[in-house]
């Protein structure tokens, strides 16, 4: 392909010359080693010493010396690079799961799974926990925009969060007016009247319907009992219960009890003493003004189009997501003595699956998520915004400008064609983490 469109006329009219121009023109003839020795070669064509020049998916981002063009390379580097990076760590919890159970590379995970809580579970299992907690520093937007913009204005901090803020622990716990103040009290167990995560256990001074676990007397039919004369219930019950009722919870819902996981609690009046996080939390899904982490969609200060596509996913890119609190309540059944080894070692397995591996395997996936959207943002913006831009450049560039933004946009297809291969493969193991939180009953 023939990239370079300048007329050969008007280089050769350069003939006296004995150096590359201002524009980086080259000024003796002899095309095309004048245009090699000026710089005039794309990916795939050798420069001056003969060595090949890398492309954008060889790691060389710095294809049309335009800032906003480049900087976009640079976060389809950077995405290919992490989305390729949390897919091998996804897999390779998936792999230590697979071994800590006994069950084989090949084998279907969440089939194998579900038939060793079977075997060795009596009524199944629980599991309470808190999402994991993702978040992304406005400091870090605002510095991707910079890159490509190509200049810092000091006096921009904060970026709009759609969702909500954290608070530094050492600010004045104040929010403005388009946010209310929201304080999260982690467990394993705390007092809560507010919304829960994971199960709530109410007191029932008078007779009520459970829904959950009622631990007390049941006026109908229990389904299991703590005492052996059958007078304390410790499972569900058909008719009303007195005493206390653990629900659990398949999301947030309100509780004025005891939360196992994660409770949260939001108004002006809030205090906030003990809690492990706090923020200000956008009204009606309202963007508010966030100078710390924000817990949502990120838009950078006013920007050029791709620059704000390139800040958007390099904002999703960085993001960081805490490994969430998980219990997993049980009852093992009853096993002939020489099955007591094996069934110890799944209880091991079981342990260990929900202190270390489930923990780490949701931050993973949930951090896999948002990378899996900056795929998408940048593939959006491959198409149109940084197209667009590249057009518009060529028409008031210069000769080697022009030249370079030629070789940017031969580059653009490879470069999707990337992306896309990186997010399939992130999406084959999100795929094979549900079937470890399907298996557990988790949504």
């Amino acid at each position: 392909m023939n990239r370079f469109t300048v007329p050969v006329v008007g280089l050769l009219a350069l003939v006296g010359a004995t150096s590359c121009g201002k524009d980086g023109a080259p000024g003796i003839p002899g095309i095309p080693d004048a245009l090699k020795e000026c710089g005039f070669v794309c990916p795939g064509d050798k420069d001056a010493d003969g060595h090949v020049v890398k492309g954008v998916l060889e790691g060389n981002a710095a294809i049309s010396g335009v800032s906003s063009v480049d900087a976009f390379f640079a976060a389809v580097n950077n995405f290919r690079g992490t989305a390729d990076s949390v897919s091998a760590g996804i897999d390779a919890e998936i792999g230590r799961i697979k071994s800590d159970f006994g069950i084989a590379a090949d084998a279907n995970l969440k089939t194998e799974l579900e038939a060793r809580f079977k075997a060795n579970l009596e009524g199944g299992l629980t599991v309470d926990y808190t999402p994991a907690r993702c978040a992304v520093e406005a400091k870090a937007t605002i510095e991707a925009k910079a890159r490509c913009e190509a200049k810092v204005d000091p006096g921009e901090v904060s970026v709009e969060c759609k969702g909500a803020c954290e608070i530094e622990a050492n600010a004045e716990l104040k929010c403005d007016a388009g946010a209310d103040l929201q304080c999260t009290f982690t467990g394993p167990t705390v007092d809560c009247k507010g919304e829960c995560s994971g199960s709530c256990e109410a007191k029932l001074d008078a007779a009520a319907k459970c829904s959950g676990t009622c631990r007390g007397t049941c006026s109908g039919t229990c389904s299991a009992f703590s005492d052996e004369k059958g007078t304390q219930c410790a499972g569900t019950c058909d008719g009303m219960c007195t005493g206390s009722c653990e629900a659990h919870l398949d999301a947030a819902a309100s509780c004025k009890g005891t939360c196992k996981g994660e409770c949260k609690v939001s108004g002006p009046d809030v205090d906030c003493k003990g809690s492990a996080h706090a923020e200000c939390k956008g009204k009606a899904d309202a963007s508010i003004m966030c100078k710390g982490k924000c817990e949502g969609d990120v838009k950078p200060p006013s920007a050029s189009a791709e620059c704000e596509a390139s800040a958007k996913a390099e904002a999703k890119l960085n993001v960081q997501c805490t490994p969430p609190a998980i219990a997993v309540n049980y009852h093992l059944k009853a096993v002939a003595a020489g099955d007591v080894m094996a069934q110890a070692r799944f209880e091991a397995a079981l342990k260990t699956l929900a202190k270390v591996r489930l923990p780490a395997l949701v931050a993973a996936t949930s951090r896999a998520k948002l990378i899996a959207e900056a795929g998408e943002d940048l593939t959006g913006a491959a198409d149109t915004a940084v197209k667009a831009s590249i057009d518009k450049l060529k028409g008031s560039a210069g000769i080697k400008a022009k030249f370079t933004l030629v070789c940017a946009l031969d580059q653009l297809p490879e470069v999707t064609d990337a992306v896309g291969k990186s997010a399939d493969k992130l999406t084959d193991s999100l795929n094979d983490s549900v079937a470890v939180t399907s298996a557990l009953g988790m949504k």
